[in-house]
Order: C-alpha cells, then structure tokens, then sequence
C-alpha cells in the first residue's frame, strides 16, 4: 500500500489490521512460543493510542508500523478500537509487562540500545544478572544508522530498541532490512527505564481499572500532556472515521486461531 498517498483514517486503519490479537491463553501457548522461535529476522512492537495517532498523522510512521511482524495491542484506547470495529481485543500486552516474558521464553544474546546512564547500566546489570548475554548497550540520542551498525557487528539474538516512537520503529525496520540472521528486534520504548526502576509503576488500582495512564500523567504532567489530555480525545474523536475505513476494505486483524 502506498502510505504516502493514502487518507489518515485509511492508512492507521491498516496499522490497526496488523495487529496480533491473542487471547490470554492464547499468549503463553501460541503466541510466546512463536516470538521466541522467529526463523528469519523478525520485529516487534506495541500499539498504543499515541501510536495510532502517530500512524494517523504521518505515512513514513504508519509505514514502518504496518511492517512490523509482531505488532501488539497495548491500552484501552486500541481497544475500544476493536470493539467498535467489531474485533475481537484479546489480551492487553504492554510491553513494561510482556517483554520481560519474551525475555525470558528467549534467552541468548541481547543489545541494548537506548535511554541514557545511569538507567541503562541499571537495566542492563539487571538483565545480567537474569541470565541473558549483554553484548552491548549504548543510549538511545544517536542517529538512526549508528544503531543499524551497532546490530550488524555485535550480531545479537535479540534487540531491544528503548528510544519511544517513531525512531524505534525506523530503526528495528533498517536493522530488519539489513539482517542475515535470526534477530528478533524488539520496539520497547521506556522498557529499560521500568527495568531499571527508574520510575515507579502505578499501584494496582490504577492499573486494574485501565488508569495507568493517568497515573503516569499525574507524576509527569509536562511530558505527557500532550500524549493524554490531548492525544487521547484525539483518538475518540477519530475513531469513527477508522471504523468507516476498516469496514470498506474488510480489513481485520492478525489472529492465531
């Protein structure tokens, strides 16, 4: 499809179809054991409302989501989305919850490419001690291509890409692009700062009733209000339109079933 030329509404309407719903046992049986077994270099991400938006505003984004291999639903907003798309929502995969899984289903060697120190020797002392191999790390404020060639001398098993939207997914892209081996390369956004602790996770009640995100707005208000108060809105606003697009292409998500 040719993003650059396509509506807003239509172009994150096939980001939204690329999705993998998996249902929750669906993940542990299925979906776990494919990720963890990829065959060809493979990339993986979250899709979340800022995601979609992100897709909505612009094609070279939208592009480089729609190719994503695993691509997973992460948030309320995606998943009301679904319900009024007529799709099933499946489990809620956030990735500060679901990479550690993939992690450990993994093992083997690992890159870490992005955040900054302290957090990222934190995490990357952590990852350590879990068992995996770190065979390299550096920040997350270089150029696109420094990265691509990061991966291609160091020859991981797996990356793990924590740089946040969109530059993660044009670099896990190029490193796919340029790969010849099994990599799996994984879009985690804040991932190695959760691990590192750098910022403390919503108690479960926010968490329960799908509020982390307003959680995490309350303890970072500058940095996220752009995301949340009007991001968010944004999406609900949009919805409609997206639903319009899905149903005149019969488009529908990835399922394992």
């Amino acid at each position: 499809m040719d993003f650059s030329r396509s509506a807003n509404e239509e172009r994150a309407a096939v980001v939204l179809s690329n999705m993998t719903i998996a249902e929750g046992a669906e993940v542990e049986e299925l979906l776990l054991p494919s990720i963890a077994t990829v065959a060809k270099p493979s990339t993986l991400g979250f899709l979340n409302a800022h995601g979609v938006n992100l897709c909505w505003e612009n094609a070279d984004i939208a592009r480089n989501f729609a190719s994503l291999d695993f691509l997973l639903r992460d948030g309320i907003g995606v998943r009301l989305c679904c319900e009024k798309m007529g799709w099933p929502s499946g489990a809620n995969l956030n990735g500060t919850d679901f990479i550690p899984r993939i992690l450990s289903h993994r093992r083997g060697s690992v890159t870490l490419l992005g955040t900054q120190a302290p957090w990222l020797d934190d995490a990357a002392t952590k990852l350590s001690d879990s068992g995996l191999d770190i065979v390299a790390t550096h920040h997350g404020f270089e150029d696109v291509e420094f990265y691509v060639r990061k991966v291609i001398e160091t020859r991981p098993d797996t990356v793990l890409l924590a740089m946040g939207m969109p530059k993660q997914e044009r670099v896990a892209a190029l490193i796919k692009q340029q790969a010849d081996w099994p990599v799996l390369i994984i879009c985690g956004g804040a991932i190695l700062d959760w691990i590192a602790e750098r910022f403390d996770r919503a108690p479960a009640f926010f968490r329960n009733n799908h509020l982390e995100w307003l959680y995490r707005l309350m303890r970072e208000p500058k940095r996220l209000f752009r995301r949340y108060v009007i991001g968010n809105p944004l999406l609900l606003q949009r919805i409609p339109a997206l639903a319009r697009a899905v149903s005149l292409r019969g488009l529908k998500p990835k399922l394992l079933k």
